[in-house]
């Protein structure tokens, strides 16, 4: 079957930040030249990229099988390409936050978080009545790194399970790896992943000092990204 779909889920790695090529329209900015266009083009395919910067991998989890759920008949015609974030990242829900330009309806009240900084810093900006006593809760708390990974690497294995059960292609990585976030493998949830499909490089540390401002990839990383991942899928693919 071929490809005719590239979905694309991740954080600022996927979404382009710091690329200098940009639209803006109501209000959001979708930065051009990410690598998901370009291997889009290698299958001459549509690209669908719903990466968002300083997201996490719940909602990559969230968001993907959205997306999943609302195309059923495209399934046998897309690539997916999972970029996994920082574990550290959460979600929380917020009633009272109000709408803008960058978050759709349906996402309005999702707010990007951490642990132990804007997760539990965010209760101040985003008050709302709770039966739980905010008293109660250590907001200093931090996970450790493993700790949260274990969270994640479920969000993995549930988009996995979903993808072999239906024969659909998919390619994993990692947007970066360092010391204070990372997907530590040392879990025993890993014993259940297949990493068959794990493209092992970090998408930043590919890259080396071929950055934009913010210490993203640049244009050029961008091109060789999706050479490197073409690459991968003929690999296991064909």
């Amino acid at each position: 079957m071929n490809i005719k779909y590239v979905y694309t889920n991740g954080c600022s790695y996927s979404d382009g930040t710091g690329l200098k090529n940009t639209e803006v329209e109501d209000g959001k900015v979708t930065y051009i030249d990410k690598y998901s266009g370009f291997l889009s083009k290698k299958f001459n395919s549509t690209d669908v990229n719903e990466a968002r910067g300083g997201e996490s991998n719940q909602r990559i989890y969230r968001k993907t099988f959205d997306w999943i759920t609302n195309n059923q008949d495209k399934l046998d015609e897309t690539l997916f390409v999972i970029q996994l974030t920082y574990p550290v990242r959460n979600e929380i829900w917020s009633v009272h936050k109000d709408n803008n330009a960058e978050i759709s309806e349906e996402d309005r009240h999702w707010w990007g978080a951490q642990y132990g900084h804007d997760g539990y810093s965010a209760w101040d900006h985003n008050e709302r009545d709770t039966s739980v006593d905010r008293d109660e809760i250590n907001f200093n708390y931090v996970p450790t790194n493993k700790e949260c990974s274990e969270i994640s690497w479920r969000y993995v294995l549930g988009l996995q399970s979903y993808f072999e059960s239906k024969n659909i292609k998919y390619i994993f990585f990692e947007g970066d790896r360092n010391p204070d976030g990372f997907m530590d493998r040392d879990c025993n949830i890993t014993k259940l992943i297949n990493f068959d499909y794990f493209y092992e490089e970090p998408f930043l540390k590919s890259a080396k000092n071929r950055l934009t401002e913010c210490n993203h990839p640049n244009e050029e990383v961008q091109i060789e990204w999706a050479n490197k991942l073409y690459s991968f899928y003929k690999e296991k693919y064909r």
